[in-house]
């Protein structure tokens, strides 16, 4: 036992008084007796906790008071739902070894070189740092969500369901900094354990791959065609080789097992069993995530956790191609229409559905649900009107009656939302102004301190955010280094509800450089003229994504009930119709014209594939679309399936009778 450990540690000597004040407001605080060979989180009687049950948890003032009177220690539980991570630095010399009854082996020690890496990396990090129990080691309190983390190398990162024995023997006394991108970066790049990997996504496989791994030289048609013999020791890990190959060229591990089973390899029994898929598919992964990290013992913490930050404290880093390829890729909340990081706004003139589709949005971030078709990353989504706070709770009620009716059988109508539908959206009502740093600092520590940073937090709308700029002036740019500000403190997105100008065709209202400095831009139209609650929105804007993109809804009114005066009360809720706008077609030409130019271009195309000795499929085009047929045509996807599915139905196209290299059947122009 240490010597800190021996004394009862009273409310005068109290070193956790100079733990980071966000993590002391939690009630996620525990006692141990804090040895070398009990470290377990302990309730205020003594009995075992649990990292994953709050009831054995305490306020920390609580958990201080009965660790003195025991002579024990406290320690903080992370969990999924606080915005902090630690990264534990483990330093093994003499007398650790001493103190926890291990044989003294100085091969074990801790070398000087990895220390200086420790001392270079707390450093870079400049967040909140204190020694560990045993006054070698290093706490360094962050920031960021990394799930139940990683461990290589004396280096351990987590950020949920851990127990840390806090010590309050500060060694960087820095403020609590958000550090995602570093975690992230840390994380890739150890080694990660076993993935327990679902078979999940699109259960067809991609021909297109198929045919190409048909007839590839290398070991990939080596191994497709069952060419296995005398290069493996046996046809599983010939098994495992092909899958390494088809996981990178394949989108999720369903689709990969399916074009697995296409193979020569894939067509015994045993590739037919789903803990045999299972297995193989988790050791694909496993190997491909060992082998793109690279790193050699010890290098993880210099390379990956520390991104070779600069070794001058004067000079900024510089990131060379190894440095790029450990940063974390580029995450999307709303795939290809909202990234998960950043400042964005939906923008339109009035009546367009603007804040009720934003409320449809909020509401599926919330709950993690695809978005107009598009797949949604879950987070946090909170939601302040500064204007229409009257109508909110309607509008909450509209959109959790609609999913309930939607529920139920045909014929059927609900009257009261189910009480297992909910919104998950979180509402701020209280006066808040933003420019204030006051209200900015209670925002932020509202959020964080309860859970509720780093999804969207959204701004209805602008204007009034913004109260006493003149918006047409770069005085706006106040207001953009506000929502930065925000945006960096709290981390994901800051969504911005705003107005178009009276030039509809120039925008966003106001300040001319107000769209530039936005990552995503959203415009709600509507043509009020038909009487009709229809409209669309655009992606007007989308960094890294595609612009231009459009997708149609309608809003729908939903009936409330009646109002304590007889009057029924109703509001509106999103309904998409129609999926995404093809905004290729020419519209001076008739329907039937266009689908008959599609047809004509797609049987030439396919004509022109088997001229050349390839064997084209459904797949295979759809995999050339985007790249290929777009220099003579542009199609989306759905014109180009119904365009198949026409030229089939009237034998232009047929299946062959005989099979592609691959097996399977392709397509024949007639």
């Amino acid at each position: 036992m240490d010597k800190v450990t021996e004394q009862a540690i009273g409310p005068q000597t109290n070193p956790y008084e100079r733990l980071p004040a966000e993590l002391r407001a939690l009630p996620q605080w525990c006692v141990t007796p804090g040895t070398a060979t009990d470290k377990a989180p302990r309730r205020l009687d003594g009995q075992n906790a649990s990292v994953t049950d709050p009831t054995t948890w305490a306020d920390f003032d609580t958990a201080c008071r009965v660790a003195s009177e025991r002579g024990w220690r406290v320690g903080f539980v992370f969990t999924a739902n606080d915005p902090f991570a630690c990264i534990d630095l483990d330093v093994v010399n003499e007398e650790t070894q001493r103190a926890k009854g291990e044989p003294i082996d100085a091969s074990k020690w801790t070398t000087p070189e990895v220390l200086q890496r420790y001392a270079t990396g707390i450093t870079n990090m400049n967040c909140y740092t204190e020694r560990s129990r045993s006054g070698h080691g290093f706490h360094v309190i962050a920031r960021g969500n990394i799930g139940k983390g990683r461990r290589r190398d004396g280096v351990e990162v987590y950020s949920q369901e851990r127990f840390l024995i806090c010590t309050g023997d500060v060694h960087l006394d820095q403020p609590v900094g958000d550090r995602q991108s570093e975690l992230d970066s840390m994380v890739a790049a150890m080694a990660p354990p076993a993935p327990e990997v679902e078979l999940w996504g699109d259960p067809d496989p991609d021909y297109a791959v198929a045919d190409r791994a048909a007839v590839d030289g290398g070991e990939l048609g080596k191994l497709f065609r069952g060419e296995w013999a005398g290069r493996y020791p046996s046809q599983s890990e010939a098994d495992l080789a092909l899958v390494k190959l088809l996981a990178p060229l394949t989108d999720t591990p369903r689709e990969c097992w399916a074009t697995f089973r296409l193979s020569k390899l894939g067509e015994r029994d045993k590739a037919g069993r789903a803990d045999y898929a299972k297995r193989t598919m988790s050791l694909a992964l496993q190997h491909a995530a060992n082998d793109a990290a690279q790193v050699e013992h010890g290098k993880v913490l210099s390379d990956g956790m520390f991104l070779q930050a600069a070794q001058n404290p004067r000079h900024f880093r510089l990131l060379m191609d190894g440095d790029l390829d450990r940063l974390p890729r580029l995450r999307w909340l709303v795939k290809w229409i909202i990234p998960d990081a950043g400042v964005g706004a939906i923008y339109g003139d009035s009546g367009t559905f603007k804040s009720f589709l934003t409320l449809d949005l909020l509401a599926h971030i919330a709950n993690g649900r695809e978005w107009f078709e598009q797949r949604v990353r879950q987070a946090p989504a909170v939601y302040v009107p500064f204007e229409g706070q009257g109508g909110i709770p309607n509008r909450v009620r509209a959109w959790r009656l609609a999913q309930t009716q939607a529920r139920l059988p045909e014929g059927q109508f609900a009257f009261a939302p189910a009480a297992d539908v909910v919104s998950n959206i979180a509402v701020i009502m209280d006066p808040l102004n933003l420019r204030e740093q006051a209200d900015r600092d209670k925002l932020v520590a509202t959020l964080t301190e309860s859970g509720w940073a780093g999804g969207v937090l959204c701004i209805d709308t602008l204007a009034h955010a913004s109260a006493g700029i003149d918006e047409n002036s770069s005085e706006m740019g106040e207001m953009i280094a506000v929502f930065r500000d925000l945006q960096q403190r709290l981390g994901g997105v800051i969504l911005l509800i705003h107005h178009s100008g009276k030039d509809q065709a120039r925008g966003m209202r106001g300040w001319s450089g107000l769209h530039a400095a936005m990552d995503f831009v959203i415009e709600c139209q509507r043509d009020k003229s038909t009487g009709t609650r229809e409209a669309q929105f655009v992606l007007t804007k989308v960094k890294d994504g595609s612009d231009g993109r459009a997708f149609e809804f309608e809003a729908v009114p939903v009936q409330l009930g009646q109002d304590e005066d007889g009057d029924f009360e109703s509001s509106l809720t999103i309904v998409p119709t129609g999926g995404e706008v093809d905004r290729s077609r020419d519209k001076s030409k008739p329907d039937a014209e266009q689908d008959r130019d599609d047809d004509n271009f797609v049987w030439e195309w396919v004509k022109r594939e088997l001229e050349a000795g390839e064997y084209p499929s459904g797949r295979s085009l759809e995999g050339q679309r985007e790249k290929q047929m777009s220099q003579e045509r542009v199609l989306t996807q759905k014109r180009l399936r119904d365009a198949i599915n026409r030229l089939r139905a009237s034998s232009r196209l047929v299946d062959s009778l005989d099979k592609a290299p691959s097996g399977n059947l392709y397509l024949v122009a007639m």
